[in-house]
């Protein structure tokens, strides 16, 4: 499997290839998620909807014949751009030199852009029409069925923990048209123009721009799960015994295989710490040990924090 990471570096492309190696320790969505170059914008994959009928018989019977069931499913990647535009003159007055200050604005810039794709990772990228989705995020796939409340209750004060499989083709992955600028860019061009200053008059210009086609899709719905509601402010977080519930719920759901990950906000992994704390401390003869060690996994299932899953959700009903 690719993240966006190894796309970038495998292709050579020098002037985004750092960019993004950096960004990604901020954003580890980037890091973790399979991810692959399509032609177009949008990706269509197979998705298994039932297996054929199988079954013991005696010498001499016959059994039914049958098939698997498939069906086909289209993903549509969204536009995600952006445009720097400033002064000219506030780059040759900048105390990092006009160079210095234009590697920092393009940095700026794809750290925006990979930000705002990790954030739609989970709820969509709300750029169609009156806001809607042209991908719907894992928040929007996840069924029902395979979401558990952890029993908060108070408006905008919800927060979830997303439990991932990790494979484009059949789970779930990142998209990227093979024109995309963020990929394929041999080098972050600036050019000259006219922008409206804070006097209504125009003065000279540099500006770049950022367009990247970039999608998320869910092939199989049973391949992601969801603890939601949880809330430090009703005072419903993360435990080891809600997770040990969901993940039991995500193999069931998946004939016993377990989920690539663990996604989390960074509130709710402090939680599950100081719950792992508490219990360290009542344990007998480690009474000692007030706290337990940083939150990496639960029962060999990495957990990664991240600040990409929204503290403000709805209440799930």
């Amino acid at each position: 499997m690719a993240t966006l990471q190894t796309l970038v570096t495998g292709k050579g492309w020098d002037a985004t290839q750092g960019i993004i190696e950096e960004v990604a320790k901020l954003v580890p969505e980037l890091n973790f998620f399979d991810a692959k170059i399509i032609k177009g914008t949008t990706f269509q994959a197979v998705k298994l909807t039932s297996l054929p009928t199988t079954g013991f018989r005696s010498i001499g019977n016959g059994i039914d014949a049958s098939d698997e069931g498939y069906a086909l499913a289209t993903y549509t990647c969204a536009l995600l751009a952006g445009l720097v535009q400033r002064d000219k003159a506030a780059f040759t007055a900048d105390v990092r030199g006009a160079d210095g200050a234009k590697a920092a604005a393009a940095v700026a810039t794809i750290r925006s852009a990979m930000k705002t794709l990790a954030a739609a990772i989970w709820y969509g990228d709300g750029s169609g029409a009156s806001g809607a989705n042209i991908f719907p995020g894992v928040a929007n796939a996840v069924t029902s069925a395979l979401t558990l409340k952890a029993g908060g209750s108070t408006a905008s004060k919800q927060t979830s923990v997303y439990l991932v499989g990790n494979n484009a083709d059949d789970q779930c992955g990142l998209y990227f048209g093979e024109d995309s600028e963020l990929l394929g860019k041999s080098e972050l061009e600036w050019k000259e123009g006219l922008m409206t200053g804070t006097n209504s008059k125009q003065v000279p210009s540099l500006w770049t721009s950022l367009d990247c086609w970039a999608g998320f899709g869910v092939v199989n719905s049973k391949c992601v799960a969801r603890v939601a509601n949880l809330s430090k402010t009703d005072s419903k977080n993360l435990t080891d015994g809600i997770l040990a519930d969901a993940v039991s719920m995500y193999q069931e759901a998946n004939d016993g295989l377990a989920p690539a990950a663990i996604f989390a906000p960074f509130e709710q992994v402090r939680a599950l710490r100081a719950a792992r704390s508490a219990q360290v401390y009542n344990t007998p003869g480690k009474k000692g040990e007030h706290v337990a060690g940083p939150v990496e996994d639960f029962d060999g299932i990495p957990i990664i924090a991240t600040n990409s899953i929204s503290l403000t959700e709805a209440v799930v009903s």
